[in-house]
């Protein structure tokens, strides 16, 4: 019996191999490799009759000019309608093709060789032991893979052989690469599903720790925080804000962080060549680095090209800093329970750790103008933050640092028994993990009072801040009740 083609996830292999189309036909979820999905279409009003010895072919469909069967997929695999199917799926199996009727496109999932589960079971006069013979689960998305080359096998089952109409035709049959084709807002976009590391649906969205328009939240995939960004903004095409819920197509980036692109529905995947991508020509609209060209079938939509979109400077950044690794995951591999969360930050030429589980919040830096400063406590002025007022501390000067940059890009905000401040810092370098190492303090100098611990890591070793204290020490104790 055929074998589904995943592969373990970190093997090295060819991403697009491990790649699932899901689907979704009376309540049943199935997967379906991408290789085997050749476009999806809507269902028309009427199909075209078709003799046939199967109960399950329900009739036919002309298709650029060709006569494609469409089978009932609840039929087929015997399970209760739960629903209209309004879509075709177009499978492929080698040169051959057939229509599946299904409820929804569900969107794209790795599945790896420790998603699949191979299910044993007698065969029936049906065959559908045969079709679906592996369940998946892949975080929270559970279903069952559809065998391509056992429904081919199948009994009396009509395949129309593909059309070679023209040289050209012949020449990509079978060579495109698998797209998907999805929305947001009015903007229709496609995108190789080589970067795709998966779709998720609509789910709550965590706030974002920066205060930026591109950054707009976070959502959980596969057990980790993945960042989600504003996908209009990002292509320069508009807005589409912030909401809590929303929906993504997760990319895998070329450091192989991942980052969300905020989407609205999944509405196709599609086989396409180059000669299928028609050029914008010279002209720049837009983030026009990230944009490959149109493909214009029941309306336009403007394909992304992956290698730009994987390389793209401000996704790099939002996945770098971003924590995405399971804090219970890495402390099982290191072995200890004493692994800490720190962000790192750049000021001047030097890195500091902030412990990440200090930090409330990081919004752009600002100032009031107000000159409410006091350079003895290194405050350089106060802004005013969800109803407090904030003084914003001037690190440099905290850490009597010789160097003073022009401006601070990022503010860190923490709190201390009930008192707030922000502290200012060029860059938001990375998050790690690591056991902190304290250190013996010696000497009276202001920076030693503060910098008392040190973690290492691959990168190099840096001094941890603790900004909680750096509170501490400008206000006065807390009165007795």
């Amino acid at each position: 019996m055929p074998q589904p083609s995943g592969e373990r996830r970190g093997t090295g292999g060819d991403a697009a191999s491990r790649l699932y189309g899901t689907v979704t036909v009376g309540g049943l979820t199935l997967a379906i490799p991408i290789s085997a999905i050749r476009e999806v279409i809507p269902r028309p009003a009427a199909l075209s009759p078709l003799p046939a010895t199967r109960e399950d072919i329900i009739g036919a469909i002309t298709l650029r000019g060709a006569t494609v069967p469409v089978l009932d997929a609840e039929r087929l695999l015997g399970i209760a309608s739960t629903g209209p199917c309004p879509i075709i799926l177009i499978l492929r199996d080698v040169d051959r093709v057939i229509g599946l009727l299904i409820a929804t496109v569900a969107g794209v999932l790795p599945l790896g060789d420790d998603d699949l589960t191979r299910m044993a079971g007698n065969a029936d006069s049906g065959g559908r032991s045969a079709l679906l013979n592996t369940a998946f689960a892949h975080d929270e998305s559970r279903g069952m893979v559809l065998d391509i080359a056992a429904l081919a096998a199948l009994p009396g089952m009509p395949l129309a052989v593909e059309r070679v109409s023209v040289p050209a035709r012949s020449e990509r049959a079978g060579r495109g690469i698998a797209t998907l084709l999805f929305s947001i807002g009015s903007v229709r976009l496609g995108l190789a599903a080589s970067v795709i590391e998966a779709t998720v649906p609509e789910q709550a969205v965590g706030p974002s720790p920066v205060d930026d328009a591109l950054w707009i939240g976070w959502i959980v995939h596969n057990g980790r925080r993945v960042p989600l960004v504003d996908t209009l903004r990002l292509l320069g095409l508009g807005l589409s804000g912030r909401s809590e819920r929303a929906a993504a197509v997760i990319v895998r980036l070329a450091s192989g962080d991942q980052v969300g692109l905020r989407i609205d529905a999944v509405r196709d995947i599609r086989s396409l060549t180059d000669r299928d991508v028609t050029s914008l020509q010279g002209f720049r609209v837009g983030n026009h680095a990230l944009f490959k060209g149109l493909y214009d079938f029941d309306g336009a939509s403007l394909v992304l090209d992956p290698h730009a979109l994987a390389g793209d400077s401000a996704l790099a950044g939002i996945g770098r800093v971003f924590e995405q690794t399971p804090q219970t995951a890495v402390q099982r591999r290191a072995g200890r329970e004493d692994v800490s969360a720190f962000l790192l930050v750049q000021l001047a030429a030097q890195r500091f750790a902030i412990p990440l589980a200090q930090i409330e919040e990081i919004i752009a830096t600002r100032t009031s103008g107000i000159g409410l400063c006091d350079d003895a406590q290194a405050i350089s002025d106060f802004i005013v933050h969800r109803g407090r007022g904030v003084p914003l501390i001037n690190l440099h000067m905290s850490l009597d640092m010789p160097s003073r940059p022009a401006s601070s890009c990022f503010t860190v905000l923490v709190s201390a028994e009930g008192n707030h401040a922000g502290f200012m810092v060029e860059e938001l370098c990375a998050v790690e993990r690591a056991t902190i190492q304290r250190s013996h303090v010696a000497g009276s100098g202001r920076e030693l009072d503060r910098v008392a611990a040190t973690i290492s890591t691959a990168g190099g070793t840096y001094s941890v801040l603790d900004l909680r204290e750096q509170i501490r020490m400008r206000c006065a104790p807390a009165k007795a009740a």
